[in-house]
């Protein structure tokens, strides 16, 4: 078997990035550094990438920005919008240039990571999204490239630099404010379980239903992507079980959930919050011009933005940096879309 960088690294007693810098002859890396990876490589007999040797820093440096494949919900969903505001912040300040890559699915997202990761085109890359068995992860781990992550990483955990929310705590803070409502039947709807983020504050809201002698029936979960075509059919069954109560609150991991939910009530003949009440996440632009306002749990995902750039860009200038995690607070912005329960909706519950 052909050796691969990450056999490099071990034997040079290096990061993978440090690695991949000595094969671009980065200034960053010492040259006793750079001679002790190229004696492993000789000595494994590690072949790197066609032309990486003789390509020289032309003194730019570029940050990839990968969005999560989808034909079009990646562009359409505010919260991608706010972060790539914090990331082009920081950049523009640091004088790094941004390279935005996505495709309409999995294959076309990784050919294009691969393409611009080949051709060195790339100096750090930060990954918007965090799902389990991601292969877009995967490859950048496996040729090692540096690369920050938004959200709580599925793989190699102790390795991955990476920003994020307590997402757990997140979901607690949103069940603990509708209980102090009164509300005793909930619903959560969210992602596919594969992203981290949604399963996290669904945990969130069953932990704090459950301190509470609550539960957070499987009925009324559903976990789907908003452009699942059976999105809206899926979502109705967890707001409308078929044995048991309505639910009179619900929680949404999104605005862009929390939109369909209130097409639902619509469609269903549901006043929000008189007969359901909504909170959702991310508080951006979408809670405030829907009505009623989204009450939301601020995620600051600008400023998730910033510390991923942050953290790209220190990386980039120290590569043997131990990965770390940095968490980025919340708050709840309370608005119209919540209200304690009806009287009737508390004796039927």
């Amino acid at each position: 078997m052909a050796a691969t960088i990450r056999d490099v690294a071990a034997l040079a007693g290096v990061s993978p990035s440090t690695v991949s810098r000595t094969c671009r002859n980065s200034s960053s890396i010492s040259l006793k550094t750079q001679e002790k990876v190229r004696q492993a490589m000789t000595q494994l007999g590690y072949e790197p990438p066609a032309g990486a040797m003789a390509q020289q820093e032309t003194g730019l440096r570029t940050v990839g920005i990968i969005l999560p494949s989808s034909r079009t919900s990646s562009f359409e969903n505010p919260f991608f919008l706010e972060v790539l505001r914090g990331i082009t912040q920081l950049c523009n300040e640091k004088k790094v240039l941004t390279a935005l890559i996505t495709g309409k699915d999995d294959a076309e997202l990784l050919d294009s990571v691969q393409a611009n990761a080949r051709n060195r085109l790339v100096n750090a890359w930060i990954v918007l999204f965090s799902r389990e068995d991601d292969p877009v992860v995967d490859y950048l781990y496996d040729e090692g490239i540096d690369y920050v992550q938004i959200g709580q990483p599925s793989s190699h955990p102790n390795e991955t630099v990476a920003v994020d929310n307590d997402n757990i705590a997140a979901g607690q803070e949103a069940a603990r404010y509708l209980t102090g409502l009164g509300h005793r039947t909930f619903a959560f709807v969210g992602s596919d379980p594969r992203h981290r983020f949604s399963t996290a504050r669904c945990s969130g809201v069953r932990l704090q239903l459950q301190e509470q002698g609550l539960d957070l029936r499987p009925a009324t979960v559903a976990q789907v992507d908003v452009d699942d075509p059976r999105a809206l059919e899926i979502m109705e069954a967890a707001l409308f079980p078929k044995t048991g109560p309505r639910p009179t609150a619900v929680v949404a991991a999104d605005e862009m959930h929390a939109v369909l939910v209130r097409h639902i009530c619509q469609e269903k003949g549901l006043e929000i919050p008189r007969d359901l009440s909504l909170i959702s996440f991310n508080n951006s632009i979408v809670s405030t011009i829907v009505s009623p306002a989204l009450t939301s749990i601020d995620i600051n995902a600008r400023q998730l933005g910033i510390e991923a750039a942050l953290q790209a860009i220190k990386h980039l200038d120290n590569p043997d940096l131990m990965p770390s995690r940095t968490l980025v607070p919340f708050q709840l912005i309370e608005r119209e879309s919540c209200q304690a329960p009806s009287d009737t909706e508390q004796t039927s519950a």
